[in-house]
């Protein structure tokens, strides 16, 4: 468990953690006390042993009991999630005293939250508490949070079902969620997904273009994704980079065109690879094979998608420009500017005649696009890109920039990088559609100055854009 001491206002020596949270609670117990109070008390003895039992065989820590509600945490989020199918698997195997049997919600979130006076505080804290309020009786779900670092040590015999994205009350952002599921788990339960206490994305868009399956989210070609697998492993050096991506003729001659292409302006050309992973380093090659393996997985036949890959790479453009005033890795930026917007592509694939009804409210309406997602979806291509995201293992820093860089202020701890991102996807819009006034606009001022930078710097950055028109167009045609 990592502990990082602050000087937090409200929470006096509050210390900073990292964890994944299990809470519970007993579906219906109200009422069963009302109605078999002495039955319930048997019951509840019962119910408080096994949930001991395993909380302790699988190293999780209760911090809090409220009536029969467990809140607890574990240093090891697969650990929570076997301690979670214990409990369950216990509970349904259990002769009850009352007339029926015991339905047990559980929830499991993992992020940061403060601890003080032996309680936890924040953000995480209030994610897992929402979720938990429309978990079924019987039922155990899980952030995508969670099942990022769960996917690869699941209980023996179980499996992970996609719920979806849940809009749960009071929070800005919906929650991506899964469901554990296990032998015993009622046909019911599976089937009771597709109204979650009504918290499924259910409002009424004004009108009714759904996507064919939002939720069924491409993938990335295979080679791609073992080579990004292969560069986040800090042992890997180019030649092993090299080994897989030479296995697809085709990808391996686009990053060779991309890092030939007068972008990245090298004076000596690159003729493998391993070269150029090695001239231009490993996130700049990873944000090429994400660029080439998009480009060739996801096609429209009626959408021209041109002028979003050059959008992103004029962000990205952007973005590394900005990334040198805050003293932040370049590439790092750049990257996650190429990324921010993977969520309309999606749009694009999945929904492609209704994106175009979008479109054309973008241009023929004051709407900018998240108000005309909102007006034909029931989502917008933050949320939808955060899932993307996450369901590719992006880092946690590039998820937060695809979720928050048109609301930073949401984003948390993240917010210096998002407000980056964000302002570069503004820059871009203004130099190269005119979307975005030319001039710096209050919400722009406010970030720079909120960032430490000087306002004229939107002023550069624009120019900076502007002047790399030309590569740009080299990167959309080398990729293509």
């Amino acid at each position: 468990m990592r502990h990082m001491e602050l000087g937090t206002p409200g929470l006096g020596d509050a210390a900073l953690i990292d964890t994944t949270f299990l809470f519970t609670d007993i579906e219906g117990s109200t009422s069963l006390w009302e109605s078999e109070s002495q039955a319930m008390r048997v019951a509840l003895q019962r119910h408080n042993t096994l949930l001991s039992a395993a909380i302790e065989r699988h190293g999780g820590l209760v911090f809090k009991t409220v009536g029969d509600a467990f809140c607890v945490t574990f240093d090891d989020a697969a650990a929570a999630l076997w301690a979670a199918s214990q409990i369950q698997t216990s509970l349904a195997g259990e002769q009850w005293p009352t007339r029926s049997p015991l339905r047990v919600r559980i929830a499991l979130h993992s992020g940061p939250a403060y601890l003080s006076g032996g309680d936890y505080f924040g953000r995480t804290l209030n994610r897992v508490a929402r979720l938990l309020a429309v978990t079924h009786g019987g039922q155990t779900l899980l952030s995508s949070a969670t099942e990022t670092l769960v996917r690869s040590a699941l209980p023996a015999g179980s499996s992970l079902h996609d719920v979806g994205l849940l809009r749960l009350r009071d929070l800005p952002q919906p929650i991506h969620a899964f469901q554990l599921v296990h032998s015993g788990l009622p046909t019911s339960l599976l089937e009771a997904n597709d109204g979650l206490d009504g918290s499924k994305l259910t409002a009424e868009p004004l009108a009714r273009f759904r996507p064919i399956d939002v939720y069924e989210v491409p993938t990335l070609p295979a080679v791609v994704m073992q080579a990004l697998r292969v560069m986040q492993d800090p042992a890997s050096d180019a030649r092993t980079v090299e080994q897989v991506i030479v296995h697809d003729p085709a990808i391996s001659a686009k990053i060779l065109r991309v890092a030939n292409s007068a972008f990245f302006g090298r004076s000596r050309r690159v003729g493998t690879i391993a070269d150029a992973v090695r001239v231009l380093g490993f996130t700049n090659v990873q944000g090429m094979l994400i660029s080439v393996g998009a480009f060739d997985a996801f096609r429209t036949e009626r959408l021209n998608l041109v002028d979003f890959w050059r959008h992103s790479i004029a962000t990205a453009t952007a973005a590394r420009f900005l990334a040198a005033a805050l003293r932040h890795p370049g590439d790092e930026a750049f990257m996650a500017g190429l990324l921010h917007d993977i969520g309309k592509l999606i749009f694009a694939v999945q929904a492609e005649s209704s994106y175009r009804h979008v479109l054309e409210l973008e241009r023929n309406s004051a709407l900018g696009s998240l108000d005309a997602e909102r007006t034909l979806f029931e989502f917008t291509h933050p949320e939808v890109g955060e899932m993307v995201a996450e369901r590719w293992d992006l880092p946690a820093r590039h998820i937060a920039a695809i979720a928050h860089h048109h609301d930073p202020d949401a984003s948390g701890d993240q917010y210096r990088f998002c407000a980056l991102v964000g302002l570069a996807n503004r820059a871009a819009h203004a130099a190269l559609d005119g979307f975005v006034d030319t001039l710096a606009g209050d919400e722009d001022t406010a970030r720079l100055r909120r960032l430490g930078l000087r306002p004229a710097l939107w002023d550069d950055c624009l120019a900076n854009v502007l002047a790399a028109r030309p590569t740009i167009e080299g990167f959309v045609g080398a990729i293509r």
